[in-house]
């Protein structure tokens, strides 16, 4: 397999961007944080096939086979593995009650958002805060309104639970105008960083 050496750098730190290009690494990649205080969520409404459910333990699999084909074309991504999978839906961050999958008629996921909360970050930020790991569409689903759809019912139970803001990290480039998407529903940029990648 291809081998490759990835850092990441924040936009405004210079110096470690020098650093990097000096051992031979290039700038491949742009990405943003994004935060979204609590607000109304903007309603979005659900195609006739689909429902709109919260995940639970017993959707485990079919979601980690969700997750790797919507992040099959994603730059940089490499499949998740059952035990790696396990460790994240298994952490004492996931919040199953927060996040939201898109099902169809058969129970097929179509769409995902998973929701982490680590309270260690709240002290530092002075509010608390809900972190969106992984949003999703498979392909053969994509453009049908379901990645807003999802989003916005993860967006909903969070602030239901009394959550102060949600944040995600977005990659600028990416071809699904996830960046837009997110300032769509009331997302806006806070921190920027780079990715910096060096082949042998």
């Amino acid at each position: 397999l291809p081998v490759e050496l990835k850092t990441y750098a924040e936009a405004v730190n210079v110096g470690h961007q020098a650093l990097a290009a000096a051992f031979g690494f290039t700038a491949e990649r742009w990405f943003a944080t994004m935060v979204r205080p609590r607000s109304a969520v903007p309603a979005v409404a659900a195609p006739q096939d689909v429902e709109v459910v919260a995940y639970t333990s017993d959707r485990q699999e079919d979601a980690r086979k969700a997750r790797n084909d919507a992040f099959r074309d994603h730059w940089g991504s490499l499949p998740s593995t059952t035990e790696g999978w396990a460790k994240f839906v298994g952490s004492e961050f996931f919040r199953g009650d927060l996040s939201r999958l898109v099902v169809d008629g058969e129970g097929r996921i179509l769409a995902f958002c998973l929701v982490t909360v680590n309270h260690d970050d709240w002290e530092a930020r002075g509010r608390s805060n809900a972190y969106i790991d992984l949003i999703g569409v498979v392909r053969d689903r994509r453009r049908q309104g379901l990645a807003p759809l999802v989003i916005a019912q993860a967006l909903q139970a969070i602030a239901d639970a009394d959550i102060d803001e949600a944040i995600l990290d977005v990659d600028t480039a990416s071809s699904t105008g996830a960046n837009t998407l997110y300032e769509g529903l009331g997302f806006v940029a806070e921190e920027r960083s780079v990715a910096l990648v060096r082949r042998p």
